[in-house]
């Protein structure tokens, strides 16, 4: 699991949710590049919108064991400006649960691997 910097705790919370999701569908995560291992990384970038909102968009990039890119999910949502200035908490839950799903069409069915 890589995620690149971002505003407030986004990196941390992000690493944390995606992470706890895959453990409780019984994917064995690590923190460093594993052999024969699937990895995922995210990076989020926010940009302005509207007036007083902001557009968030959170990349994902999924590895097979060889390295090769199987595949990526795009998450674009509409925010108030500055609200992830800080702490990301029920954001990071919300993007983490609805990244996993579509992430699930790129990994092994019933777990195992680490990310």
């Amino acid at each position: 699991m890589w995620m690149s910097p971002g505003r407030g705790d986004g990196k941390e919370a992000l690493e944390r949710a995606i992470t706890n999701r895959l453990l409780d569908m019984g994917f064995t995560v690590t923190g460093t590049p594993q052999v024969n291992a699937y990895e995922i990384q995210g990076v989020a970038r926010i940009f302005p919108a509207e007036r007083g909102k902001e557009t968030i968009r959170i990349d994902w990039t999924i590895f097979g064991p060889e390295g090769t890119r199987l595949g990526n999910v795009t998450q674009t949502k509409v925010i108030r400006k500055g609200s992830l200035d800080r702490h990301w908490g029920a954001a990071a839950e919300a993007a983490a649960s609805a990244a996993v799903q579509d992430m699930m069409q790129y990994l092994p069915k019933q777990g195992g691997g680490g990310s």
